[in-house]
Formats: C-alpha cells, structure tokens, sequence
C-alpha cells in the first residue's frame, strides 16, 4: 500500500515502458524511479522527514509526480495547492501546513510572495533553476524510512469557498484502496494510456495519475484542456482512458473537428461533478464510446460512487453503487438511514475515507461521525440500491418553505438550443423568500424566457419553475475542477428581483 513500493514494482517490471509522456518527452518508470531517490536525498538534506509536509505549487509536468514519490519514499506529506489561489491564501494554506519546504515553478512563484515573508525558514525550490536539479543525488539509495500505510501522503485542500480552505488528510492507504477501485471498475491495466488534461493540483486530476501509477498504465500528461488538442491526442496517442467533468465532453462534441476524429480506442469514459445529460451520452454512444458517471469528493480519495459502464444508459441520472470495500447511505438530520426514494444527505464509510481535516478537529467532528463522511450532498436511493445525487446542500432552494434542487432544473433544460453552458441559483424574492434564476451562456442564439418555461411547465411541479432569466456572454465561473462557482453567481445575481421582471 506503499506509494514509493509501487512505482519501484513498475520500475523493475516495466521498467523501460513509458511512465509519462508530456509534449515530446517520455519519463520510463525506471527514469520516475531513480530520479525520486535521488530527489528524496536532496529533499532530506534541506531536513525533509518522515510527517514534514511538503508544499507543491506547480502546473502539469512530470516533476510533480516525482516530487510526489520522492516524498512518498521519505513518509513526507505532500500539500499540492490550487493554481488559483491568491497570495493570501497561499500564505494561508503555506502556513496552515506548516511546510519546511514548498516546490513551485518560475512562473507561479510570486504568488508565494507573501507566504514566505510570514514563514521565512520555509525554503522555496524552484524546479526552473538549477539548484533544483543540485538536489538530486545520482548515487542515492531508497531512504530506509518506517511508513505505515495510515501515515499520510497528501494533506489536499478544498478550494475555500465558504472560509479558509480545509486540507483533507489522505493517506497511502486510502490512495491505495480509491485507485484500485477506479482501476478494477474501468479495467484499467499496464497496457492503457490515460489522458490527463486537468490539474495535477485538483485531487480528480491527482487521482487519475494515482490510477496510472497503481495500474503501471502510460499517463499522458496534458498543461490544460483545449478540446481541438485532446480530440487529436486521443487519436494520435491511441487514448483508452479519458476521465472529466461533464463540461470537458461537452466541449470536444462541440468542436469542428469531433466528427472527424477517431476516437474508438477509448474504452474508459467516464464523467464526474455533474449529472451527465442524455444528450451528451447519446452523442458519445453514437460514436461507440459508453460514457458512466461517478461521484466523487476529495474526503474519500476523490473515489465515492460509479454506475457500472452497461447501465449507462438503463439507469440514467444514477451515479451508481458504492467502490468496492465501501459503504453508502443516505440519511436524515438524525443521522438516521432513510428508505428508497426520500431525499437526505450522501454519506460514506471505508478505507478511502481521509482521517480528518488538518489541524481542524471542529470540521473533522463535523464532518466524519461514527466513521461515516457526511459528504454535504444532497442524494436519494432507489430499492435497487442504486444512487442520485440531487444537488449540493447549500444550494437547494428553499422557495415558500419547499424545497428547489437547482440541479433537477439544470437537468431539465440541458440540450436546450444555442446554450453552451448554464447553471441554476436562488434568487431573493419578497414574496417567496427565494426563487430559481437561470443564469446562461449561449452561442449567440436568441434565448427566451418562454424556450425557458416551455422545457418546464407540466414536468415540473409550479414552486420550482425558474423566475428569472440571465443571458451573459462570458462563460460562467469555475473552480479548478470545473465545478460551476454557484456563490459567486449568487453574490453577482443574487438581487435580480431588483433589475429584472419576472420571465412569462
């Protein structure tokens, strides 16, 4: 369950395979290998040991991975931070996990401006200098360092929307079990190549590379998503695993070059983050690509719930059973299961689970209770045992005293014409306290408020139809993960009732 002992295996099994390919260079598991010791040496000179956290703000390249085993091997805790955050929460996170070390690159080191000066004897390495390559020692042998697979490998911060962000403490164990479970749902092996277009930093991305390195599977690494450079990435590099939010399939289905292009060595598709609309499965499945759906949360490993690929389309809008070891409830305000059918709060028990927020008992109180996460999610279960997610907590609605789910609305109008993107808020309202607003990006087609009302009225009960209509031509905020910022449109729209007249 050791994450060093895993890639020394591939190393001596495969060792001249491809371990990562990024633009024109491969790194064999060999190359991942020694280069790691020889980093871990160096790392252990600047006094990097066993629980010291190591902070790692850097884009996609290998040596964020290196980074990430050479302090796997030394029992070092590693703390990648979100490429997005501002120097102040840099200072935040950097201080928070008390880093003796933060391993960044030339272009993002003046965001750490503010955490070294509040945290001087923190040392900044620079992976674009030379003192990085200093580091390593060639003739280095694996530190003879005592890890427990609970000992922690990655303290993983949430993004902070609502306060200071929380580090999730993961530990080679829950790695361990969340990518075999990823593995053997998508029958991930040594012989796949899986292409990583999103963030190391955001634990979906990180959770990918875990699965290439728990599989011996070829990552190939992408700096960012451009749909046009995926689409030929996926025929040129024979992709066969390609996992991402709903937006991401989305985008190369939109693209010129997606009809063209061929896509049929992909085998493992699957979506995350959002409810996956059947139109966009449909695209997919036209082309002979079975598209499933997850859910998934950084508290278990980024692992949680997956519908089996031959339900995809049987069991739509399910996100599926529980991984394999885990366990899935849903229950109420009492922490009480409740039956098929009735909405509560997601939550999840097994050894992905993280042991709790860094140096935050009160969250950990909160959020892990008699060994379950309470995930804050909002889901129901059908008499199959099979799991919905109905929206996030601190979205819902709460309209007249009844209860909205943005994401039933959002589902309702997905694939309406000429809208790229579009998310659902609550919006003040004097009469009824809040009311849905539907805030959309289109392609430059006209948009109403009656196509608005007309996918609504009669399959959705009246309290729940969207009041409110937004057209804008930027696209909507997202996180590092994807994920729609719903706070920061509610903080912008949150008072249409002001400006606008309702939609007829």
């Amino acid at each position: 369950m050791l994450w060093a002992d895993t890639v020394a295996y591939w190393a001596r099994w495969q060792g001249h395979h491809t371990a990562v390919r990024f633009a024109d260079r491969d790194v064999t598991w060999l190359e991942l290998n020694d280069s790691a010791i020889a980093l871990a040496a160096g790392l252990a000179d600047l006094g990097v040991g066993h629980g010291d956290r190591v902070g790692l703000l850097m884009t996609n390249r290998p040596e964020f991975l290196e980074v990430v085993v050479a302090c796997a091997s030394l029992g070092a805790i590693v703390a990648p931070f979100n490429l997005r955050f501002t120097a102040i929460e840099l200072a935040y996170v950097v201080g928070n996990a008390d880093c003796t070390v933060v391993i960044t690159e030339a272009a993002l080191r003046n965001g750490l401006s503010i955490a070294h000066s509040e945290a001087p004897n923190c040392r900044i390495v620079d992976v674009d200098e030379a003192s990085f390559a200093t580091l390593h020692q060639p003739d280095a042998t694996r530190p003879a360092v005592a890890i427990d697979p609970h000992d922690p490998l990655f303290i993983c911060f949430t993004s902070g929307t609502t306060g200071d962000p929380k580090g999730a403490v993961l530990t080679h164990r829950s790695w361990f079990y969340a990518s075999m479970a990823r593995a053997l749902q998508g029958g991930i092996n040594r012989n796949d190549r899986i292409l990583l277009p999103f963030p190391l930093a955001f634990t979906g991305g990180l959770a990918l590379a875990m699965v290439a390195m728990w599989t011996g599977a070829t990552l190939v690494l992408e700096p960012g998503f451009e749909p046009g450079r995926a689409l030929s990435l996926i025929e040129s590099q024979r992709i066969t695993v390609f996992m991402a939010v709903p937006t991401l399939f989305q985008q190369m289905a939109q693209h010129p070059d997606f009809a063209a292009t061929d896509i049929s060595s992909i085998r493992c598709a699957s979506s995350g983050g959002a409810t996956v609309p059947v139109a966009l499965l449909r695209t997919y499945l036209d082309r002979g690509i079975t598209m499933t759906q997850t859910y998934s949360l950084t508290e278990v490993s980024a692992s949680g719930i997956t519908l089996p690929y031959e339900e995809s389309m049987t069991r739509v809008g399910s996100c599926g059973v529980p991984a394999m070891h885990s366990q899935a409830r849903i229950v109420d305000a009492d922490d009480m299961e409740v039956g098929p059918g009735i909405v509560g709060e997601i939550v999840i028990k097994g050894p992905e689970v993280m042991q709790g927020y860094w140096r935050n008992p009160e969250a950990t109180e909160a959020t892990l209770r008699d060994g379950w996460c309470h995930t804050g999610d909002l889901g129901s279960r059908d008499a199959d045992g099979y799991f919905f997610v109905v929206d996030r907590a601190k979205d819902m609605i709460i309209s007249g005293g009844l209860n909205v789910y943005p994401a039933e609305i959002e589902r309702q109008l997905a694939g309406l014409g000429g809208v790229v993107e579009l998310a659902v808020i609550g919006v003040a309202d004097d009469r009824w306290g809040e009311t849905p607003a539907v805030i959309a990006v289109t392609d430059g087609s006209p948009l109403a408020g009656a196509d608005v009302l007309g996918r609504c009225v009669g399959v959705i009960a009246d309290f729940k139809l969207p009041r409110y209509l937004v057209v804008r031509t930027e696209p909507l905020p997202r996180n590092m993960s994807g994920k729609v910022l719903k706070a920061d449109l509610r903080q912008q729209y949150g008072r249409l009732a002001d400006e606008l007249a309702p939609i007829r």
